[in-house]
């Protein structure tokens, strides 16, 4: 765990205090920037030589002098950037005092020329330098945001306005990521991204901005995300040959792979950065790595390659004096013999960390030290001296709430109070030891569900990978196919272009007039309302349905009434449309007729149908309606169809009509015939459609007959009574039935003015000889 925070650490510093490239800056001071990733001794020596042997101008305009033409002097521009570079270099050697020194040198030459348009760069290099060597994140922050300030304050096109932004909102990410929530890094991360280069020709800062998510997102635990944000960074750091990122990338790969178990991987990653680092002479990071080697190889249970690269780095940080990484060697030595059963190895490596560790107060390495010196020994046989030792690592570790040593203290503890009898307390330490293994083992399968769950995404996609690429080589077999034909095919493909379109023309054409005729062949062409053509093709499927629910309702299939599944029906004749292309003529009356049919097509519900049955009559049908319903409700909502639209259009016509126009009177007189579907309440089916339309016309005859006596809108209801017999009105004329059955008292006739119906003036036409006939032509109801 210290070893993957250390490269956790490593890796931050690298991409937080990657050189800033500026177009100011010397082509000396650019090489020495490259350098500073592989060579920080060299980067530092051109710096300081710069720095040395040439001599700061103080003329006119030459603190912004782009060119290198004369060596012997520097710009105070140039100043700066050779001061920055020395620091960074100073801190990459460990050096912390140097590297202060070199920044406080830039800051003095920056007030005293007034530079500041590099003022941002010099606060961002401060910012680094306090949280990577003093470990100070308030003071790092509070310097990023004075920084912040700064890159506000440059102008919009600025050239390295937008590099510095993301340098600031990548070095603030990392600060988070070591002191705040996940949710709070993310969005520091995703504010970083925002802020990179859209330049498809550098991207260095898309690698380094991946290679810390990546990292954050390892320790997080979250390795599917992490993967792919490292692997991505590893391809295109490889692509553009930036070989410090590929380092980088390759060991935290390492670790990832370490933290799955896929231990060749991580080993094949973790050799190609200690390669790189040994190759450069970096020291620190070569020790890193070694140590990650090492690690992968104790895990193996290869302890002997292990104890080759701890000894390797053994022998780096001893050169280098430093005790952090130098006792974690030496607690890592001691950990290996004791696998070994080296004991006596093990404990004198175990004292070297102890006298180490004692130089730094309240390290972790303590506790782990004291924890494995218990159990060396009591690997020794001496159970009294390993519980006083495993006892204060347990306190330690309590205090430390370390709980992977915590578990390792108790049960630890445990075998050493049973080799000395006390099997009580050894029983009590066991049990403690069993319920932190059982947290451990739940947390354990929380993040093996986890795992799991993010490879199961990962085979999903690669399996979705695997058929597109299926698919991609098909599509280029068959391109190839395809490209072999072309040339034959080349000179005939243009007149089958032309044919097909041709063709597609002249279909969307035939569509397009089948559509036309389809609406002319179904709508009446002067009021747009559905003509008898339409009613003729739906009316008969309509009976057939009722029909059919009546025969199930009658064979008991059907709990509900069949009378709601009735049909009663309105045949009206509107009387100011028989003269009125005579009396207004075919312009005018055409406008009335369509107005008349976009009125009663807006004022028809779904529960109802209307049709354009001839010149002046209309047939509207009505479903689900209950069986004490009057037809006079019937008759007066067609009544107030027509009269609304007469009050309508004359009183639009008001208002568009200049003075001295006259507006065409229109009345609203409308006769009506009504009937109900079935017509005979025991004969369900008896009368069809056609029949059903002449008895509606029946009725409409004489009460269009009653309109023109009285000048009004009347209405006549024909309905056949209960016992009515179908006899009477199959295979016959139905207005003759209908006559007959008035007169025999068959069919019931309601009207709104029933003194006034004489039926001998109306049917002379449908009277017969027979003297059945002639007895009833001369009665009235």
């Amino acid at each position: 765990m210290r070893i993957s925070r250390l490269l956790v650490g490593l890796l931050f510093w690298l991409t937080s205090i990657t050189a800033f490239a500026s177009i100011h800056s010397s082509p000396v001071l650019t090489n020495a920037e490259k350098l500073l990733e592989t060579s920080p001794t060299q980067s530092l020596e051109i710096s300081n030589r710069f720095l040395a042997q040439r001599r700061l101008t103080t003329g006119a305009n030459r603190s912004h002098v782009n060119n290198d033409t004369d060596r012997s002097i520097r710009t105070p521009l140039h100043t700066v950037y050779a001061y920055l570079i020395s620091a960074r270099a100073y801190a990459y050697l460990d050096q912390p005092v140097e590297a202060k020194a070199a920044l406080q040198k830039a800051y003095q030459v920056v007030d005293e020329y007034d530079l500041k348009h590099v003022q941002v760069q010099v606060l961002l290099t401060e910012a680094s330098l306090i949280w990577h060597l003093d470990r100070d994140s308030t003071r790092a922050l509070a310097t990023l945001d004075a920084a912040q300030k700064a890159i506000e304050a440059l102008p919009e096109n600025s050239l390295n306005g937008q590099e510095s932004r993301f340098k600031s909102a990548l070095l603030r990410a990392n600060i988070l990521a070591a002191t705040s929530d996940s949710d709070t890094v993310l969005v520091a991360y995703e504010n970083a991204r925002s802020q990179l280069n859209s330049d498809p020709q550098d991207l260095r800062d898309k690698v380094e901005f991946q290679l810390s998510l990546g990292g954050f997102l390892l320790d997080q635990k979250q390795h599917e995300s992490a993967l792919t944000e490292l692997l991505s960074a590893f391809w295109i750091a490889s692509e553009n040959e930036y070989t410090a990122l590929i380092a980088g990338a390759n060991m935290k790969l390492a670790r990832l792979y370490n933290q799955q178990g896929a231990l060749n991987q991580a080993l094949e990653h973790a050799n190609q950065a200690a390669a790189f680092f040994e190759h450069y002479s970096l020291s620190r990071r070569l020790s890193a790595s070694q140590r990650l080697l090492a690690t992968i190889y104790e895990q193996q249970a290869r302890y002997n390659f292990a104890l080759v690269h701890y000894f390797n780095a053994l022998e780096i940080e001893q050169a280098l004096g430093r005790l952090q990484p130098l006792a974690q060697v030496h607690l890592a030595i001691a950990r290996t013999y004791y696998q070994l059963e080296h004991f006596p190895l093990s404990d004198r490596y175990i004292q070297d960390a102890l006298r180490l560790v004692g130089s730094l107060p309240n390290s972790p390495l303590t506790t782990q030290a004291m924890l494995l010196q218990g159990r060396i020994h009591l690997a020794l046989s001496q159970p009294k001296q390993a519980e006083e030792e495993i006892r204060t690592a347990l306190e330690r570790a309590e205090a430390e709430k370390d709980f992977q040593t915590m578990t390792m203290a108790h049960h630890a503890l445990s075998k050493a109070l049973e080799s000395q009898g006390k099997y009580q307390a050894a029983l009590m330490m066991q049990r403690d030891y069993e319920k932190l293994r059982a947290q451990q083992l739940q947390s354990e399968r929380q993040q093996q569900a986890d795992t799991f769950k993010q490879q199961q995404r990962v085979v999903e996609r690669q399996l979705q990978m695997d058929e597109l690429q299926r698919q991609l080589d098909s599509a280029h077999q068959e391109q190839l196919h395809l490209q072999k034909v072309n040339y034959f095919l080349l000179g005939s493909l243009g007149v089958l272009v032309a044919i097909v379109y041709l063709r597609h023309r002249a279909a969307v054409m035939r569509q397009g007039e089948l559509e036309e005729l389809r609406d002319d062949f179904y709508t009446h062409p002067r009021t747009g309302l559905r003509n008898l053509r339409m009613l003729n093709a739906k009316l008969p499927r309509s009976l057939e349905k009722s029909n059919a629910n009546f025969e199930q309702w009658y064979l008991n299939d059907m709990i509900h009434q069949p009378l709601s599944d009735r049909l009663r029906f309105a045949m009206f004749d509107v009387a100011f449309l028989k003269a009125l292309f005579l009396r207004l003529g075919y312009q005018r009356a055409q406008d009335i007729e369509r107005q008349l049919g976009d009125y009663l097509s807006e004022r028809v519900t779904q529960s109802g149908r209307l049709y354009h049955f001839a010149d002046t009559l209309f047939i509207y049908i009505e479903t689900n309606w209950e069986q004490d319903t009057q037809p006079d409700a019937l008759a007066h909502f067609v009544q107030s169809l027509i009269a609304d639209f007469v009050s309508h259009y004359q009183s639009s016509q008001a208002h568009t009509m200049s003075e001295g126009d006259s507006s065409p009177a229109l009345t609203p007189q409308v006769a009506i015939g009504l009937a109900e579907y079935p017509f005979l309440p025991r004969a369900y089916t008896s009368i069809n459609d056609q029949e059903l339309i002449e008895i509606l016309l029946t009725a409409t005859h004489q009460a269009s007959d009653l309109a023109q006596q009285t000048g009004e809108s009347h209405w006549v209801h024909f309905s056949a009574i209960n016992t009515a017999p179908a006899a009477s009105f199959v295979n016959t004329n139905l207005r003759h039935a209908c006559l007959k059955g008035i007169d025999s008292g068959l069919v019931k006739v309601k009207s709104s003015a029933n003194d006034l119906l004489n039926w001998q003036k109306d049917h002379e036409s449908d009277k017969k000889p027979a003297s059945v006939i002639d007895d009833h032509s001369n009665k009235s109801v």
